[in-house]
């Protein structure tokens, strides 16, 4: 386990395998960070090992290592490490990986069922897979036949929730102002939390009025810059200091001294104000992921075209957006109030007669 050496602020790692001893700073102030580094260190250090027998690695370590080869590049860590912290939670984390069976998983997916939605179950088993995968390919890891794909659950259709122009106005009364340009930029974008957080300077091409969004899954997609976004980006404040100055959207860290503007990451307290604003406005049953249904309505109501919507949102398949079909109903029908063969069109339902 990391421990925190007297006059350092980084984590360190000390363990010994086979009799040797291997110790040295994680390089990080986070403590799960540095969980991943050890548990790299770890596999590190048993392949050096002649005793240790070649390709053999425990859930603990092919997570850990998985995270410090890969994830931590991506903008979905901080969701990575949770999902780990999931996965260790309900498979013993020293199982070797060749030892692991669909009868472990199983037993995780379905207590795992009782405290989360079934999309957050099976976001986890596609994560250990990739993590296995990792192992195998990178490290020769020998992994167990595990079909897990049959193991995961069906998920509900995912709901439609637009945001109001009434609930708008609320919301941004009761938001944080520093906080304003990222519901902003979502609603004008309609790209997820972890792609506006982990968005770039680098990423933002003013000049040909381009964003490379970077999705989950290391996607990358065009977004183009149209004239609302391009003053709405000139305009946004900037912080000094690396490594938040390279990042687009950042708020005043009120904790820190002078009160230097910070980079806004997808989990933590700062998304906590996110869900106070919420409540102090009154608006119910609202995700930060709704500003992403809410661009995808508003610009569907607006254009009337569904493969553009779906170009704009990333879709690989139109049928992910038809979702939002039900915008172009309302239309239909509303084009169809004003029409009538026998030229006779009622302004309002007739209503029933009631007898004694």
């Amino acid at each position: 386990m990391p421990f925190r050496p007297q006059g350092t602020r980084y984590w360190h790692y000390d363990f010994q395998i086979r009799g040797r001893r291997f110790h040295g700073s994680c390089g990080t102030e986070d403590f799960e960070e540095a969980k991943a580094v050890e548990a790299e260190k770890r596999v590190e250090a048993k392949s050096q090992a002649t005793a240790s027998p070649k390709g053999i690695f425990t859930l603990g370590e092919a997570l850990g290592t998985y995270y410090a080869e890969v994830a931590q590049h991506q903008s979905s860590a901080r969701t990575t490490i949770s999902q780990g912290k999931a996965l260790v939670s309900g498979i013993n984390p020293e199982t070797k990986l060749h030892e692991i069976t669909m009868a472990m998983i199983q037993r995780h997916v379905s207590s795992r069922r009782s405290e989360v939605a079934n999309g957050t179950v099976n976001r986890e088993l596609q994560m250990l897979g990739r993590a296995l995968r990792h192992m195998q390919k990178i490290h020769a890891a020998t992994i167990a036949d595990l079909d897990l794909k049959s193991v995961e659950v069906k998920e509900a259709e995912e709901r439609v929730r637009e945001l109001t122009r009434d609930e708008q106005t609320r919301l941004f009364k009761h938001l944080r102002e520093d906080l304003h340009p990222l519901v902003l930029l979502a609603m004008m974008t309609g790209a997820r939390v972890t792609a506006l957080t982990g968005l770039k300077w680098s990423d933002v091409d003013l000049e040909a009025r381009i964003i490379t969004m970077r999705e989950k899954g290391q996607v990358t997609r065009k977004f183009p810059i149209n004239n609302e976004v391009r003053a709405f980006l000139s305009s946004l404040p900037k912080a000094e200091d690396l490594p938040h100055s390279r990042y687009v959207l950042t708020y005043v860290n009120h904790k820190a001294k002078g009160h230097p503007r910070h980079r806004i990451t997808p989990t933590g307290g700062i998304m906590e104000k996110w869900k106070e604003a919420l409540v102090a406005a009154g608006i119910e049953n609202f995700r930060f992921h709704d500003l992403r249904h809410t661009f995808a309505t508003r610009m569907l109501r607006q254009t009337g075209n569904l493969k553009l919507v779906s170009r704009l949102l990333g879709h690989k398949q139109i049928d992910t957006t038809m979702r939002y079909a039900h915008v172009l109903d309302d239309d239909l029908r509303t084009a169809l109030d004003d029409y009538a063969v026998t030229g006779r069109v009622p302004k309002k339902s007739p209503k029933r007669r009631t007898t004694d």
